[in-house]
Formats: structure tokens, C-alpha cells, sequence
């Protein structure tokens, strides 16, 4: 996106701000937050997005809540420093169900995703470094296994399951079986209602336990430095393996003394320090702080 399209973008959507996200504040932090933000989008009107960047990373560390518009300002402004990892990472989190974006904002974001992503695969060819293949298919549908949708499913089914042979239990030691459950007929229909559901549980709950297990059992992160080294093991003396581009997605398999053994969507892992890779977790407000001025 352009600088012009930016600054247009930025002024369309500051009263959104100051109406929308700041609601959550207490009034004392909402007029701290609200300067912030209100800097931050000065600062970029004239141009100076290192300045913007500070005052809306400022912002977002006050603000007690998530907001997708601050993500993705500060994905924007760290687009237009150059910042791929960072950029890459706001943009991502500026699109998380608990963000609750916008329509133009999702919209937005993904446009600087692919913008950012491009500019991220001619470094990594030019560094000749490792860049995580763009999400497919398969990770989408693990995405939506591992999600609430299919567990509350599952439960459900499990509950009526259990309803359905308790009822019919009771049924029968009560005495009070129909004519059609003493022929057979309505225990063949209670039969196959209770298999419909016990199918359901079984592999509902198993496909929702074995996604959420990869998801969360290995969270995903982004890569916020410009060029990581990955080492074979949690030293700066250990041989380096390969180099990762910054604004890759990778998985934390490992964490210990600072080191994260992080691996790369096609099976390639190694180590490096815990700061250079931001977890995208979805329920908390972002770590992630600015790069250190040189």
C-alpha cells in the first residue's frame, strides 16, 4: 500500500479508535491512550513512522484489551520502516476473531499481509534463507478442529448419548417399555440414535483432541527479527544449521533458558533466542516490542 493510501486509510479510521477501543479504559487511561494513538497518526501524516510506531506501540501497551486497529496501524508502520517480522506479526494478530476487526480492517490487513509476505520472499531469496510456505488448506481445516465449534459439538453429543441410555434404562427396569419398544422396533431406532451420537462423540472428540494438540501443543509464533540463525541446540557456541527470514510462521516446540527450538511448517528446526520469534497467541495483548534503534 502506498504512503498516500496509508495516511487516507489512517485518517478514515482514527474516529473508530477514539469511539471503539478505547471503551474498556478506565477515563484517565483512555485519554492517555487516546493521545497515544492521536500522535502516533500525526507522526504518520507527516511521514515519520518510527515515531508513530513508538506512540502507537505505547498505546497498545496501555490499552487493556485487544484492538485490531492498533495491530494494524503498528503492522503498517512497521510495513513502511521495512520491519517485515513486525509487520508481519501486528498484521496477523490485527486479524484474530478476538481482535474483532473490522470489515475494512480485515480487508486491509490482508492487502499488507501480501504486500509484506512478498517483500519478505525476495529477502529471504536474496539472504538465501528459509521462509515459511503460505498457510494451505490442511492448516486451515486443522484451524477449525482445533476450534470451540467442534468440541461444544462433541460434548453435546456425548450428553445425549448419555440421556438416551439412561432414559432407555429406565425404561426398562420401570416397566414402562411401549408396545413398539417390546417389539423391537423403538429400541432399533433408540440403537441407532445412540450410535449416530456415540459416532459423533468418537470421532468428533478424537479429531478436535488430536488438532488442538498440535495447535496448542506447539503454538504458533512469527518470526519478528529481520534474519534468525537457528542452532543445533540452546548455545550461541553451537553450529548454525540454517537462517530463517523474518516474518516467517514457525511452531514452538521447546522453550528452556531463554532458547526456543522453533520449527518450520515443512519438518526444519533449530534454536534461537526467545526474543526473536513473538507467540501468536490470541487471548492476551502483544509483547512484542519495538526494534532497538542501532
Amino acid at each position: 500500500m502506498s504512503r498516500v493510501a496509508s495516511r487516507r486509510l489512517s485518517a478514515m479510521l482514527a474516529i473508530v479508535v477514539v469511539a471503539g477501543v478505547l471503551g474498556p479504559a478506565t477515563p484517565a487511561r483512555a485519554d492517555v491512550v487516546d493521545d497515544a494513538y492521536a500522535a502516533g497518526s500525526e507522526a504518520a501524516a507527516a511521514g515519520d513512522w518510527k515515531t508513530a510506531a513508538e506512540h502507537w506501540q505505547h498505546a497498545l501497551e496501555l490499552l487493556p484489551g485487544r484492538s485490531a486497529q492498533l495491530d494494524y496501524d503498528l503492522g503498517t508502520a512497521y510495513a513502511e520502516l521495512g520491519d517485515l517480522g513486525r509487520a508481519t506479526y501486528h498484521l496477523e494478530r490485527a486479524l484474530q476473531p478476538e481482535a474483532r476487526p473490522s470489515v475494512e480492517i480485515a480487508e486491509y490487513a490482508r492487502r499488507n499481509l501480501g504486500i509484506v509476505r512478498r517483500q519478505a520472499e525476495i529477502a529471504a531469496e536474496v539472504a538465501d534463507a528459509r521462509i515459511s510456505a503460505p498457510e494451505g488448506w490442511w492448516d486451515l481445516v486443522v484451524r477449525v478442529l482445533a476450534g470451540p465449534a467442534l468440541a461444544w459439538i462433541s460434548m453435546l453429543c456425548g450428553w445425549a448419548l448419555l440421556l438416551v441410555v439412561a432414559a432407555q434404562a429406565w425404561r426398562r427396569r420401570s416397566g414402562r417399555a411401549s408396545r413398539q419398544e417390546k417389539t423391537g422396533l423403538g429400541a432399533g431406532v433408540a440403537g441407532a440414535i445412540s450410535s449416530i451420537l456415540a459416532l459423533v462423540l468418537l470421532v468428533g472428540g478424537g479429531l478436535h483432541a488430536f488438532a488442538d494438540a498440535s495447535v496448542n501443543g506447539s503454538p504458533e509464533a512469527i518470526v519478528i527479527d529481520p534474519l534468525v540463525a537457528l542452532r543445533d541446540g540452546p548455545g550461541a557456541h553451537l553450529p548454525v544449521t540454517l537462517r530463517v527470514q523474518g516474518g516467517s510462521r514457525v511452531r514452538v516446540v521447546e522453550a528452556r533458558s531463554g532458547w526456543s527450538r522453533i520449527r518450520l511448517p515443512g519438518g526444519l528446526e533449530g534454536w534461537t533466542k526467545s526474543e526473536s520469534v513473538a507467540l501468536l497467541d490470541q487471548g492476551v495483548r502483544s509483547r512484542v516490542r519495538a526494534a532497538p534503534t542501532e
